[in-house]
């Protein structure tokens, strides 16, 4: 029997044969999936009834939301799918459950060593600190009162990992942070507690960690896993906070649009206006910035200058009152507000083409972050700073920019890194034969980096 649901879906959203085949190999190719090769012809099995396999299926979902700028479910298709589950905005059950299953998934999936589950950990933990760790998670399996002293080693546990991942790259300990998160984590969050207060804390404290493991996925060009443990982070935060904690969570999704190339889908703009409302009045000054942030790169990436700009002056107004020692944690680990408000400020400018505007914000930013505690951000700062000053014109300053974050890219492992290192080649081919010296030395060292860089952990 014939897909007539398909059939309709494609025909409304103006796709072709080919055009879905070729937008289904791009999402696949997104999430690692090079083998699927679609053709018209596989397009056209689909809709003479013969259903594809279940990944197709979410590609394939994800293909049409994408053409329609809306979530378009399997079964608008007239497809079901038992990835259906796992591509939900909103995981149903139990949200440890939904976590510890996206965990343990990927860890087999991918024969990570169970031996190495806390190399980043031991490097950075005090030995001591380690010890009560695990110590204190062999109590809590065996059902003893789970505590403050618990929620600290968690906390403690997530800082350790969110250093080495600014200094090293997401690749690096991605296997520790999951392990941590299915087992230890995991077992105190099922865990016996005093008071519901107690237990609220320790699940912020594993939406902390579920954030992080997202994070990482995201600087690791995995977008598609990263989305999935932002989705059940967010669960996490609700039972924790549902207002401010799951708000900011919210915003995350947001950003991660923005900059995987997504950010004009409608779903934008009233993610980060949930985002908001959830923390308005909940929050200090310095954390609701972030929000407002949000909401000016949403309107930055649909063309609407005006409440973009507006919303980046509520940003400023905000800041000038904010005191850093007030944030709530799971803001603070993202480094200091006023390096992020520039940051995410000059990608507002630069998506509504102000590039002077840009520049400044970028310059700024860049002199915010430590080069010694945060290298990765400082030196993707940097390089948005030269792809604003290059489209400028402004080549020498671009080159020196330029130079500068390779110097900082130096011993990170990072998708993001090495996506700028192409984008630099890519822009300072314009110039490469008619341009400065320094294109050309620049070039050269470019090159010797990506030799270097060039493994996909």
């Amino acid at each position: 029997m014939s897909n007539e649901r398909l059939r309709e879906a494609l025909r409304a959203a103006g796709m072709t044969y080919e055009t879905t085949a070729r937008m289904v190999r791009a999402v696949a190719a997104e999430a690692g999936d090079r083998s699927l090769n679609p053709n018209r012809s596989s397009v056209a099995h689909w809709i003479a009834g013969v259903p594809p396999k279940p990944a197709t299926v979410h590609y394939l979902r994800e293909a049409v939301s994408r053409k329609t700028g809306r979530l378009v479910t399997a079964a608008e298709l007239g497809l079901a799918s038992e990835e259906d589950e796992n591509a939900s905005a909103y995981p149903a059950g139990d949200p440890v459950t939904a976590v510890v299953s996206l965990g343990r998934d990927e860890l087999e999936r991918r024969r990570f060593l169970t031996t190495a589950a806390y190399s980043v950990g031991a490097l950075a933990l005090p030995p001591g600190r380690r010890a009560e760790a695990a110590e204190r998670a062999s109590r809590a399996a065996g059902g003893a009162l789970v505590g403050g002293a618990e929620i600290e080693v968690v906390r403690d546990v997530t800082s350790a990992f969110s250093r080495a991942d600014e200094r090293l790259g997401g690749s690096t300990g991605r296997a520790a942070v999951v392990q941590y998160l299915v087992s230890d984590v995991a077992s105190y969050c099922r865990g016996r507690f005093a008071d519901s207060d107690t237990r609220r804390s320790m699940f912020g404290a594993a939406a902390e960690l579920a954030y992080l493991a997202g994070w990482k996925a995201h600087d690791a060009g995995q977008d598609g896993l990263a989305q999935r443990y932002y989705l059940r982070s967010y669960r996490l935060a609700e039972v924790a906070d549902p207002d401010a904690h799951a708000g900011y969570v919210l915003r995350i999704l947001a950003h991660q649009a923005f900059d995987t190339g997504h950010g004009g889908a409608a779903e934008c703009v009233p993610l980060a206006e949930a985002a908001h409302r959830r923390m308005r009045g909940r929050v200090g000054p310095e954390t609701e910035t972030l929000v407002h942030l949000t909401l000016a790169r949403a309107h930055a990436h649909r063309g609407e200058a005006r409440p973009a700009v507006a919303a980046i002056a509520r940003a400023e107004r905000l800041l000038d009152r904010a005191r850093p020692d007030r944030a709530p944690r799971w803001a603070g680990l993202g480094g200091p507000a006023e390096a992020r408000l520039t940051n995410q400020a000059g990608k507002a400018l630069q998506a509504l083409g102000d590039l002077r505007a840009a520049e400044e914000q970028f310059r700024r930013s860049a002199r915010c972050w430590d080069p010694a505690a945060y290298p990765r951000i400082h030196a993707l700062t940097l390089a948005d700073l030269a792809v604003v000053q290059s489209a400028r014109g402004l080549v020498e300053e671009a080159c020196e920019n330029w130079g500068r974050a390779l110097d900082r890219m130096e011993g990170v492992t990072s998708a993001r890194t090495r996506k700028a290192v192409e984008d630099m080649r890519s822009r300072l081919a314009v110039f490469r034969h008619r341009g400065p010296a320094s294109v050309r030395l620049l070039d050269a060292r470019a090159a010797r980096w990506q030799a270097t860089h060039h493994r996909t952990p």
